[in-house]
């Protein structure tokens, strides 16, 4: 099966330049290079085309070198297992070499050495994602689908190569969360059976490798969908028991796709520990192995939620909300104002987040020395009543401050007087 229109129409023509130069360099050397992997399934698919994934056969370092050489190309990374990420005329693409690869035990890294195209589409997660295109001269188009993949599109499904796919690496199981909500896919019967029980070895898995997995859920248009599929699947609980969504704040996010990513994927993260006691915060934390911004999301949504109740008492509402939720991140006050049944509160969440911690005095605290307050712990009493005040409408101008800030250091003075 040749499916070189394919390439034609689903592929710019910038991207078809490269590779016709990346063709050309392979051929002189003796190089079989293929187009591989999610690139190949998007084609088939008539989807867009995301990323380009090259693989050669046999001489990958050379090839890269021979790209470099000839001018123009810029080498962003490489790794250990023989594969780069090349830019050459604004066109970002991945190289790779042929592999094997081995896994010792459930959840290791596997061992790789050098292999045929056979042996680098049978080491792949499924069977739609191994098919190959060959860009050689000869046989530019070709297409190789050894573990029928064509079919499965067709039909519409996920299936694993093998029955140890998920014992092996746990982590295609998000994986399979991905592209079945990317792509319409359901799980073949089998594929689902061994999913289920494949669930157990995902505490094999390091946190880095599972929260990188999530990391590119939270870059997908249908994270929401996404992670309720993964809710519905059992894979949120097999990654920790505390996991488990807030459906209504996921929703508030989910296809917001204008929102900057990084906020985004903060608020996303947010809805997936709303119910997570304070006792699991720390496990949640270490099981994902979580850096410093995204633990104190964890933590400061666990603290908002607990602060709730406080919250519904509007005793000084605009100041006393200030004095609850300063401090603690953004995302998590306004994740939990989305996820909120009683309004009133969810008001106060967002208040606070869209207004009230912008809010400071026109004071400062030289000018409080300038009037005489005396360096020290009543300066900073000072402007919080200055604030406080300022929140709950007692004080609107700058006269109004420093009249309230005389009063509060005249008090002071007479209480210090023998």
């Amino acid at each position: 099966m040749n499916v070189s229109d394919r390439l034609g129409i689903r592929l710019s023509d910038a991207r078809l330049s490269v590779l016709a130069d990346i063709s050309n360099l392979a051929s002189r050397q003796g190089i079989d290079a293929y187009l591989v992997g999610g690139s190949v399934r998007d084609i088939l698919a008539n989807g867009p085309v995301r990323d380009i994934d090259v693989m050669a056969s046999r001489g990958a370092r050379w090839l890269v070198e021979s790209i470099l050489a000839a001018g123009g190309a810029e080498m962003r990374k490489s790794s250990a297992f023989g594969t780069w990420t090349l830019v050459v005329r604004d066109v970002q693409f991945d190289l790779s070499a042929a592999r094997r690869e081995t896994y010792e035990r459930p959840g290791a890294l596997p061992s790789v050495e050098p292999g045929t195209v056979q042996d680098d589409l049978a080491r792949r997660d499924f069977s739609v994602n191994a098919m190959a295109i060959s860009l050689a001269g000869d046989s530019w188009g070709d297409l190789l689908d050894p573990h029928g993949g064509v079919h499965d599109l067709e039909r519409g499904v996920i299936r694993v190569l093998h029955d140890r796919s998920f014992e092996d690496d746990a982590t295609r199981i998000l994986r399979a969360v991905r592209y079945s909500c990317r792509a319409c896919l359901s799980l073949e019967p089998r594929t689902a059976m061994l999913l289920e029980e494949g669930l157990q070895y995902m505490e094999t898995v390091s946190g880095d490798r599972i929260r990188h997995e999530i990391e590119r859920i939270f870059l997908e248009p249908r994270a929401a969908a996404m992670l309720e599929t993964a809710e519905d699947w059992g894979v949120l609980r097999a990654i920790h028991p505390a996991l488990r969504l807030a459906s209504t704040a996921l929703r508030a996010v989910g296809g917001s796709t204008g929102t900057d990513e990084g906020r985004r994927g903060a608020l996303l993260l947010a809805s997936l520990v709303h119910f997570v006691r304070p006792c699991d915060v720390e496990s949640v934390i270490r099981r994902l192995n979580m850096g410093s911004e995204w633990g104190r999301i964890v933590r400061d949504t666990v603290v908002v939620r607990e602060r709730l109740r406080d919250l519904a008492d509007g005793s000084g509402a605009r100041s006393r909300a200030r004095r609850l939720l300063d401090g603690l991140h953004p995302v998590a006050v306004e994740s939990l104002a989305a996820s909120l049944d009683d309004p009133a509160i969810a008001v106060r969440l967002r208040e606070y987040v869209d207004e009230l911690r912008h809010v400071r005095p026109l004071l400062g605290g030289g000018d409080l020395i300038a009037m005489g307050a005396p360096e020290g712990p009543l300066v900073g009493q000072l402007l919080g009543k200055l604030l406080d005040a300022r929140l709950d409408g007692v004080i609107e101008t700058i006269e109004d401050e420093r009249a309230l800030a005389r009063r509060g250091i005249e008090q002071a003075r007479s209480m210090q007087s023998p």
